[in-house]
């Protein structure tokens, strides 16, 4: 833990003591916190002091609130940034944990997919399940063209052991076969989990998920993908910097009818 100024405020020291337990795996995700009661007694700090720490914590993600329960070390999340194009896999990495996957299919992407897609038929379906340090966090649905499918080793009879590897990458073969990601478009929106994703991700009905749609482009404005991932809303943050100012053609928050799917 970095030394602090002596005029650092006491809520800030107490957090970063806090921060600092969580990070060096002393309080592990879902472990409770000390009670405010035996913060105070053990730090020498009111009751105010310790609220703005577990706050200050909340506010950064390392700690949730539970209505009449207390508070808990947050799970493990994936920090995205606006901007930035990363794999899931990338984005494990640069927030320090492991990542993996699951093989859930790999088949004939049908007529209907591949257009709910927006992706010309043949195509492929490939559905995995990722998991962070362990813990399945998401389920990723892509669907890719055949000739990508091709170009990057996913269409003969080793596709399968491929995929069947934990650490495959599936923007890491884009790139080996010359395919690498240049830009996407993505949207995010919120929902709650279907029975199956439930089973999948390991969670109880009724559960909130953060569903990203990404299409991906390498040069030449080629579509290499098209991906619906659905994120546990613990393990998905998604970070942005925004400046006041004029609009610009397509930005801003768009507000669509309540239950609309996509």
């Amino acid at each position: 833990m970095k030394p602090m100024a002596a005029s650092t405020p006491r809520y800030l020291v107490l957090a970063e003591e806090l921060r600092a337990r969580i990070e060096g795996g002393v309080l592990k995700p879902g472990d409770r916190l000390p009670s405010e009661a035996q913060l105070c007694a053990t730090n020498g700090v009111s009751r105010g002091t310790v609220v703005r720490a577990i706050e200050q914590l909340v506010s950064q993600g390392f700690v949730t609130r539970r209505q009449g329960a207390g508070s808990f070390v947050a799970n493990r999340s994936l920090h995205r940034k606006a901007g930035h194009l990363l794999s899931f896999s990338q984005t494990a990495r640069q927030d320090g944990h492991r990542s993996e996957q699951r093989l859930l299919a790999f088949r004939p992407a049908d007529d209907a997919e591949a257009q709910q897609f927006g992706v010309a038929a043949p195509a492929r379906r490939l559905e995995r399940v990722r998991l962070i340090d362990g813990e399945p966090c998401a389920v990723h649905g892509s669907v890719i063209p055949a000739a990508v499918c091709e170009r990057i080793g996913l269409a003969g009879d080793g596709a399968a052991a491929l995929l069947k590897d934990p650490d495959f990458s599936l923007y890491a073969r884009f790139e080996a076969a010359g395919l690498a990601v240049r830009e996407a478009h993505e949207r995010v929106t919120a929902r709650l989990a279907t029975a199956a994703e439930c089973a999948v991700l390991a969670v109880t009905a009724p559960s909130p998920v953060m569903v990203v749609f990404r299409t991906s482009y390498a040069a030449d404005n080629l579509l290499v993908e098209a991906v619906e991932a659905v994120y546990r809303a613990d393990f998905y943050t998604y970070d942005t910097h925004l400046v006041r100012g004029e609009r610009h053609a397509g930005s801003g928050l768009r507000i669509v009818a309540a239950g609309a799917d996509f």
